[in-house]
């Protein structure tokens, strides 16, 4: 394939072979200590360090001057005091460094002596054509070449956002909070002054990036408004960009021309460009990484019509209270669906849109109810409150976590439907001898083994062996037939999960097989955590509970959305946050209050608009 211009330039920066770090010291004080530990800890070619003693840092030979290397040299990163920036670029340009991060601040940000500095810096580096981050930033992160070249060590993972930011710190929030949710970056940039790489290049070059699914950016100031429209233009009619750009007072534009000396100019016309370029404008940190997150795991919706599912009252109002601002519409339910849900929910529930089955315990018909709305041709797409956050209990009620630790011998035997809550007597269970008799095991895992497994499960986790959970772990991931697997365990929870109808119960298999069926990987990969965690510990873990019904809920949600094509945008029932769950269709992700469900929603509508506007037709989905 051949080479675009944009990746032919900025492939030494996002994927060197070889780095030298202008300023590394053994000083713990300096911000070159902890860049250069930062890149030697995760980057695996050559490491050079430069300091004016020549002393070794961190074990590595140091140099004086860069000239002094005998290799070639992809990148420089410049963790020095800004008036030794020029003439040390001078040095790269002699050397024919490739491309250079610049760390350093005291650039035109501070006027006077600073603006001459960088107008130096920036006649040296065209005419060594080397192509540079910065200056005034914090560093960046390539995945691709496992390069961590941040002025503090900051935990990344590989992924499929890409951000370009001018504000440091903000970034490396977002990055932290990505992490938390458990999806990374693939290519992160702090760009501070942005004077050698513009941002829209930085958007260019991640929207040819194969790897990259959706671009961020936080921007302060733009040097050439025409020049990002129509880059930026062209990428997002294929990716999707999300854009922050504070600038709303005259008090945030003073803030802004001191952080990064750019001019914001004013809020609407970036508003507008922004428009132009296709660019989803959001206003906060928050609703950058929210918004991004949607992209990724969501159809776009065909119009803005959305019904609401919720397990209370005032979530629904919440809701619809939020959708209203951001012209969602909340549509109203055809009779012939009243008329259903009349027979499926309590005479308590709320007749119609939000669809409020008012503490309803039967699981069953909401799952029933959420299916016949997304079925709706007037229905685009499906705010489902509370349908996650399990795993967030964790983070704020730890009675809930002590109780069912202590009592979880009580409550598998409960669920078991035994009577004696003392123990379980395998024997004479027609449960267990059920699902001993549906299911069938390799000899590596017997049925001796299960009956073990059991025992231990509601007796504490006495006497553990590692064998028969391994042969256990072993057996399942050798399932060819799902059915066969996760039949017996359906049948254990089906009366709990229809809140004791009998129809319902009998409705259940039927009605959640086909959905497991369809995502076997992530359900095999459920199981085993599950198991290891026990065999671990002896003993049912809580947390490990609630992590297993989030994920199983997210299986849920893309059965939803492949089966309808239309989002399902779910949220938490409190503002824990769940971890955003990868699975093997993909990621899921529960917000953690309707209004930043809402905001998402809003913007997949807004992107949907201006892909049929300017292309004709939605993204590929």
């Amino acid at each position: 394939m051949h080479e675009t211009e944009i990746v032919k330039e900025l492939s030494p920066l996002f994927d060197p072979r070889s780095i030298a770090v202008i300023g590394a010291t053994n000083d713990v004080n300096k911000w070159g200590f902890l860049t250069f530990l930062s890149i030697v800890s995760e980057f695996k070619g050559k490491v050079y360090p430069v300091n004016r003693k020549g002393e070794r840092v961190l074990g590595y030979p140091a140099f004086k001057k860069v000239t002094d290397i005998p290799d070639q040299i992809d990148l420089a990163v410049f963790v020095i005091p800004a008036p030794g920036v020029p003439a040390v670029m001078e040095e790269c340009v002699e050397k024919g460094v490739r491309s250079a991060v610049i760390i350093s601040a005291g650039f035109a940000e501070m006027g006077g002596e600073g603006e001459r500095l960088e107008d130096d810096l920036i006649m040296v580096a065209k005419k060594g054509k080397i192509p540079f981050v910065g200056p005034n930033c914090m560093g960046m992160w390539s995945a691709s070449s496992n390069l961590s070249a941040l002025m503090w060590p900051t935990p990344f993972r590989d992924g499929p956002f890409a951000l370009v930011t001018q504000g440091g710190n903000l970034g490396v929030a977002m990055a932290m909070d990505a992490y938390k949710r458990g999806i990374g970056f693939h290519r992160y940039v702090s760009c501070g002054r942005s004077v050698g790489i513009q941002i829209e290049d930085y958007i260019e070059y991640f929207g040819k990036d194969p790897e990259v699914k959706v671009i961020m950016a936080y921007i302060e100031g733009l040097e050439d408004g025409r020049r990002f429209i129509d880059k930026v233009k062209e990428v997002s009619q294929k990716k999707p960009v999300v854009v922050l750009k504070p600038g709303k007072s005259e008090v945030t534009e003073r803030a802004i021309r001191s952080h990064s000396g750019a001019l914001s100019g004013s809020y609407q016309i970036y508003g507008e460009a922004f428009k132009k370029a296709g660019a989803l404008r959001v206003d906060s940190a928050e609703e950058l990484l929210d918004v991004a997150t949607g992209l990724l795991s969501q159809p776009l919706p065909e119009g803005r019509n959305v019904a609401i599912v919720t397990p209370g009252g005032s979530y629904g109002v919440m809701c619809a209270d939020c959708c209203a601002p951001l012209n969602l519409n909340v549509v109203d339910l055809p009779k012939d669906v009243i008329i259903e849900f009349n027979k499926m929910f309590p005479p308590r529930w709320s007749h119609e849109n939000p669809i409020d089955p008012a503490g309803d315990r039967n699981f069953v018909a909401y799952i029933k109810a959420v299916e016949r709305v997304l079925e709706l041709k007037e229905v685009d797409s499906l705010i489902f409150m509370g349908f996650g956050g399990f795993s967030g209990i964790i983070e704020f009620n730890s009675s809930i976590i002590k109780g069912m630790t202590r009592f979880m011998p009580e409550i598998v035997t409960a669920v078991l439907s035994e009577v004696d809550l003392g123990g379980l007597d395998i024997q004479h269970s027609p449960l267990i001898s059920s699902f001993l008799n549906h299911a069938t095991f390799e000899e590596s895992a017997g049925k001796a083994d299960i009956k073990n497994l059991i025992d231990r499960m509601v007796g504490g986790g006495k006497n553990i062996k590692e064998e028969p959970v391994t042969g256990l772990i072993d057996s399942i991931s050798g399932k060819t037939d799902t059915a066969e697997m996760i039949l017996p365990f359906l049948s254990m929870i089906a009366p709990f999960i229809a809140a004791g109808d009998e129809k319902s119960t009998e409705d259940f298999i039927p009605l959640i097989l086909p959905k497991i069926e369809s995502n076997k990987a992530d359900m095999l990969s459920i199981a085993k955590e599950a198991i290891r965690s026990f065999s671990i510990s002896g003993q049912i873990d809580p947390s490990i509970i609630f992590q297993a019904i989030d994920s199983v809920l997210g299986v849920i949600v893309f059965h939803w959305i492949r089966t309808y094509k239309k989002p399902v945008i779910t949220t938490t029932f409190s503002e824990a946050t769940t971890r955003l769950m990868t699975l093997e269709r993909g990621p899921y992700f529960a917000y953690p209050s309707p209004e930043r469900a809402a905001k998402v929603l809003a913007k997949l509508v807004e992107y949907k608009e201006y892909l049929d506007m300017e292309c004709g037709s939605g993204r590929e989905q």
